[in-house]
């Protein structure tokens, strides 16, 4: 049976070996970013991934000096798995046309480029861009920084105080709640 398809891939024509190729290579694509971990998922104001609950944190005190309303997109991971399945379908369209081979490989270039592009549009997320200055530990002079922040995230407005905390490498901008503490030393 593996003869027989050797043989027969061997005696199609280069089009037709070049569409083939592309199909496969844009599955391979597809099932390699599904085993790759996407880290951009748990980098918000208000969402914590597995690995970064329970997990010490440090955490500074600091002043929202602006904020602004920005755009962040997608991960590389998320843009090709879209690039891969828009080129399998526009392969599989393109086959469909009178000259079967370019038009598979037509259709799988601009099925590629369209799948991209349509999963960036898709899902490119709300973000605001924070900056802070954060007031200096041990006699340190304050500093100023900038964090943008994925949605859902709190919303923010200048002068007001916040927290800053690294939890695990991720930088979250936590509204300080103004509230009465008890504790006992």
């Amino acid at each position: 049976m593996y003869s027989k398809l050797i043989r027969t891939f061997r005696q199609s024509s280069a089009g037709a070996k070049a569409v083939a190729f592309a199909e496969i290579l844009g599955f391979a694509m597809v099932a390699f970013i599904m085993m790759v971990p996407d880290q951009a998922r748990a980098q918000s104001g208000n969402v914590y991934g597995s690995s970064q609950a329970q997990v010490y944190s440090t955490t500074e005190e600091a002043v929202v000096l602006q904020v602004m309303q920005k755009a962040a997109e997608p991960s590389w991971q998320t843009r090709t798995a879209g690039a891969g399945i828009g080129a399998a379908l526009g392969g599989a369209l393109g086959r469909q046309s009178s000259n079967s081979q370019i038009g598979g490989l037509i259709g799988g270039l601009l099925g590629g480029i369209a799948g991209e592009r349509l999963t960036t549009t898709v899902a490119t997320a709300s973000a605001q861009e924070i900056v802070l200055q954060v007031f200096g530990r041990a006699g340190m002079p304050p500093r100023i920084i900038s964090i943008v922040q994925p949605a859902p995230y709190d919303r923010l407005a200048a002068g007001e105080q916040v927290f800053l905390i690294n939890t695990a490498g991720t930088w979250r901008v936590v509204k300080k709640l103004n509230m009465p503490v008890a504790y006992n030393r």
